[in-house]
């Protein structure tokens, strides 16, 4: 918090010193977490959900699709508050378009669930590219947005972030038992009262929130939900309860490691997104996974 373009001390305490720390660098580092936490938690509801390693907001194709709808929403110049219900809408939308293909009678196919996802991501990219070519001006800032990052962060939208995690924490705390006995296979679950299809639509609904808000306020971060439930799942193995907790503490560390980091490594004052950071430590994670774990990721 007191590192970056401009080095504050805590011994400096003039006005300009303090209104930087107090209303710049804190809803920072504290929105910083927030995101981490919420993006840790949705990438350890995904992969519990959909039982697969690679799953997370990127792989499905929620985020890009989420990040369409918030692009959309700031082109049409609707409010700064309708972007997160836009991105939910369209996030959730992409989410259950690759759901709804990758499913079959026998479960889900990863295989296909991560073509499918990578297509989507594609798809909106380019979409995003044709939204940006027609509305040039009022998506200036846009391209800088779209690679990730905590820029003009306020004590206000770190309020409604907090309210959005505390929501869906609570939900997910709710429903562990349910969530557990989904996790081992559709059949164990189903014998065991539970309702599939309806128990993972809210998951969904409520992960995919958790997506929404982040992307809307912070534009594409990637890979946070891929690499979180992995560390978190060495400390606690695959009890939801305890997933919530880890997943939630990893993430925010990792993204306010990021940060500072995406805010140091650049001498001059400039500074990196946020979102860059994440993708390089993502991608090597992604394939490290991909090496390991084939047999669980290829399952059919």
């Amino acid at each position: 918090m007191f590192v970056g373009s401009t080095d504050i001390t805590q011994f400096r305490t003039d006005e300009v010193q303090r209104d930087i720390l107090l209303n710049m660098r804190a809803p920072r580092v504290v929105f910083a977490g927030l995101t981490g936490a919420m993006l840790g938690l949705s990438g350890s509801v995904y992969q519990l959900v959909l039982r697969n390693p690679l799953a997370d907001s990127f792989t499905t194709g929620a985020a890009s699709s989420a990040a369409l709808g918030a692009v959309i929403a700031i082109a049409l110049g609707l409010p700064a508050h309708l972007a997160s219900p836009v991105a939910l809408f369209t996030g959730l939308g992409g989410l259950m378009l690759v759901y709804s293909v990758s499913y079959r009678r026998s479960g889900i196919s990863p295989i296909t669930m991560i073509l499918a996802g990578v297509v989507l991501n594609i798809v909106a990219s380019s979409v995003i590219g044709f939204v940006k070519f027609f509305f040039e001006e009022s998506l200036t800032s846009i391209v800088f947005w779209l690679m990730g990052g905590f820029y003009m962060i306020t004590w206000a939208k770190t309020a409604f972030a907090a309210s959005v995690l505390i929501l869906c924490t609570a939900y997910f705390v709710f429903r562990a038992r349910p969530l557990n006995i989904l996790a081992l296979d559709e059949m164990s679950a189903e014998t065991s009262g539970v309702n599939v299809r309806s128990e993972r639509m809210r998951a969904f609904v409520f992960s995919t929130a958790l997506v929404a808000v982040s992307v809307s306020f912070t534009g594409l971060i990637g890979f946070v939900g891929l690499i979180v439930p992995h560390i978190a799942r060495s400390f606690y193995g695959s009890d939801v309860r305890q997933g919530i907790f880890y997943s939630s503490v990893f993430g925010a560390l990792l993204m306010i490691t990021a940060d500072a980091v995406a805010r140091t490594v650049i001498p001059n004052g400039a500074e990196l997104p946020v979102g860059i950071v994440t993708a390089v430590l993502g991608g090597m994670f992604f394939f490290y996974i991909l090496r390991s774990r084939q047999a669980e990721i290829w399952h059919d």
